[in-house]
């Protein structure tokens, strides 16, 4: 009898254990699962890999790159040029040369001529090779022609410094206000009224012989 119920005692007790050990590892299971790890404390350890959950921020592209895509994109404005820089036009016809005349310690230089549609732009260097300085103002600028036209030089569209210090030069060109004659080929080129204590006898300089371009 004493044995039997020994036997009844330790299968009830094995019963409850299984049960208790199927608890166990369905307990761990559900661990697993949920959080990632099994165990307690010191004995747990981790099933998978926790992923970073820092955020990665995009740069933005520099000022000097974003000026390079848009170069490629729209392209870059023109440089432009003064007057005095931009090339002729095709349909300009130009002649360049050395046509001067030296009066006193004052040089007039022409050295081109340009022809659009009959519009001459005079192209000039002077020269003061005096200790005072001189005044060529436009306004005293005249021309004629070898059919005697006679051309003033226009204030609104030449580009002419007037003013020339002592031992120095200027450059800049003259537009005359009228356009040359088909029958033309020459012309003469004087600057009157110059104003200066060491200016020329008579305050003029004319430079002859100067052919217009066809």
């Amino acid at each position: 009898m004493d044995d039997e119920n020994h036997r009844k005692k330790s299968s009830a007790a094995l019963k409850i254990s299984l049960v208790m050990l199927g608890v166990l590892v369905l307990l761990g299971v559900i661990q697993a699962v949920t959080a990632g790890t099994v165990g307690v404390g010191a004995l747990s350890f981790t099933l998978r890999e926790t992923s970073s959950t820092t955020p990665t921020t995009a740069t933005a592209p520099s000022t000097e790159d974003n000026a390079g895509s848009l170069d490629g994109a729209v392209g870059t404005a023109p440089a432009t040029s003064t007057p005095d820089d931009a090339p002729p036009s095709v349909d300009t016809k130009v002649v360049t040369g050395s046509w001067k005349q030296a009066r006193g310690l004052l040089t007039v230089e022409v050295t081109k001529v340009e022809n659009l549609g009959g519009r001459l732009k005079v192209f000039v260097t002077a020269i003061n090779a005096s200790t005072a300085k001189m005044d060529l103002p436009v306004a005293s600028v005249s021309a004629v022609d070898d059919a005697q036209r006679d051309y003033g030089a226009s204030t609104s569209t030449s580009r002419w410094p007037a003013s020339i210090g002592k031992n120095s030069s200027i450059n800049g060109f003259l537009e005359l206000d009228a356009k040359a004659g088909a029958d033309s080929t020459t012309f003469s080129l004087t600057f009157s009224g110059i104003i200066g204590q060491l200016a020329p006898t008579g305050g003029e300089v004319t430079v002859t012989g100067i052919p217009i371009p066809r």
